[in-house]
């Protein structure tokens, strides 16, 4: 009996010791977030420090539409691709993937942001995005690190590294090949309404007015390293003028080389429209960059025919109202130009509204009320920020809040809950079967 009793009792010992030694068994778990190892980093080289699930400067991990529990941020170099690199030999993976795209929020300026992203395998290049602006839909990148020792992941300024911030949305490692997110639309990195062949919504249309800057575009162009603001200037400012008008909607560009080269289409076929009103000219900037030097041209084109064209508008002069008739018209561009150089060349539209009466009244276009009852984003310029190039990692403090939208793959964890659940079940039972034979032994 003594005997038996003590196989029970190391039989329970070693029950209680395996919860202990799960940690061990699930090291082979089928994925791996590198956000969580920094004791796999070798090497890195970027502008201020590593951000290890969070952006660079301690930010959620959030790029255009998506937010990123796990993941990596980055801020390219001035005048080299900025990289981390991870030894993954121990870990067996197969494959790597990650959400790649340019930080969409902050609290500093961030919408000249433009980056394109690499990941290489022991120095071979696995893949490579075209350049990604700020603002517009990230690309999923997924490759085969089957045998990789050293990973590395890269970033290229694109010509312009001061609100180059890059997120690389969940940086997974994985045993079986994930499917693309659902958002992705293969090699276009999604749907775009900046540039796409998509009817207008109907809900925009149905009424007498519209506005551009609510509309889909069929393409747009502007100065390399800005976006063409929607209801806002290039900066991400509120559009306002020198005589105290504020445009609540709106279009803002920045002028670029070779005439109207800085444009927006707009598909209006069969829409019905027959009016466009708006106001032009270089609007106020609350930040620090010098546009004094600003002189533009606006010119408005229906089908490839000039409907209207602006004299010269220079810097500090209010914003000019001009209306054009649009009867018939299926494409319609906004374009500006800089004269005689685009220096400074902020361009904005201002209300940029159609309809389909033509009654237009002035409260379509702006308000007069001033800051306080107008809402809007003021862009700050960027610090200039500090090269660091140590080895050692800087990480970012992790962000807690909850993901608008958690593209990562839901992680396995009934295992280990599973075999949890049986080994207490197992000194259960093995208790009660020694406690019934002390029992039996003493009667």
């Amino acid at each position: 009996m003594k005997k038996l009793l003590r196989i029970l009792s190391a039989a329970a010992a070693v029950l209680l010791i395996l919860p202990l030694l799960a940690p061990c068994v699930s090291a082979a778990d089928d994925q791996v977030s590198l956000g969580d190892r920094a004791d796999l980093m070798t090497a890195r080289e970027s502008l201020d420090g590593i951000g290890m699930n969070a952006a660079h400067s301690g930010e959620k991990l959030k790029t255009w539409q998506l937010t990123f529990k796990k993941g990596i941020g980055m801020h390219c170099l001035p005048d080299k691709d900025a990289y981390i690199e991870f030894d993954i030999s121990s870990l067996n993976m197969k494959y790597f993937y990650a959400t790649v795209g340019v930080l969409q929020e902050a609290s500093y300026f961030l919408e000249w942001g433009s980056i394109s992203f690499s990941v290489y395998g022991d120095g071979v290049l696995l893949a490579q995005t075209p350049e990604i602006d700020w603002g517009k839909k990230p690309y999923f990148i997924c490759v085969d690190v089957e045998g990789v020792k050293l990973l590395r992941l890269t970033q290229n300024n694109c010509g312009n590294y001061a609100c180059d911030a890059g997120v690389w949305g969940d940086a997974m490692l994985c045993t079986e090949k994930p499917e693309a997110p659902e958002w992705q639309t293969q090699g276009s990195g999604g749907f775009d309404p900046d540039k796409t062949d998509e009817p207008q919504p109907a809900e925009l249309v149905s009424g007498d007015h519209a506005y551009i800057s609510d509309l889909y575009w069929s393409d747009n162009h502007t100065y390399t390293g800005n976006v063409v603001g929607r209801d806002c200037n290039t900066a991400n400012e509120i559009i306002f003028s020198t005589d105290g008008k504020f445009f609540n909607k709106g279009v803002g560009f920045h002028a670029s080389s070779g005439g109207y080269t800085s444009y927006i289409d707009v598909n209006i076929d069969g829409l019905g429209f027959t009016k466009f009103a708006a106001y032009c000219g270089v609007c106020e900037t609350l930040t620090s960059y010098d546009i004094t030097m600003a002189s533009v041209k606006f010119t408005l084109i229906g089908d490839g025919k000039t409907l209207y064209e602006s004299d010269v508008i220079v810097f500090g002069e209010p914003m000019k109202p001009m209306e054009a008739d649009i009867t018939g018209v299926s494409v319609l561009r906004l374009a500006v130009a800089g004269v005689p150089t685009i220096s400074g060349a902020w361009a904005t539209w201002g209300g940029a509204v159609i309809s389909k009466s033509g009654s237009i009244t002035p409260d379509m276009l702006y308000t007069d009320d001033g800051f306080d009852n107008v809402f809007g984003t003021t862009g700050t310029e960027p610090a200039e920020p500090v090269t660091d190039t140590e080895d050692v990692p800087d990480v970012a403090p992790e962000t807690t809040g909850a993901p608008e939208t958690d593209a990562q793959p839901e992680k396995k964890s009934g295992d280990r809950t599973a075999l949890i659940v049986a080994i207490v079940a197992g000194v259960t039972v093995l208790a009660g079967a020694g406690v019934f034979l002390l029992i039996k032994k003493k009667k």
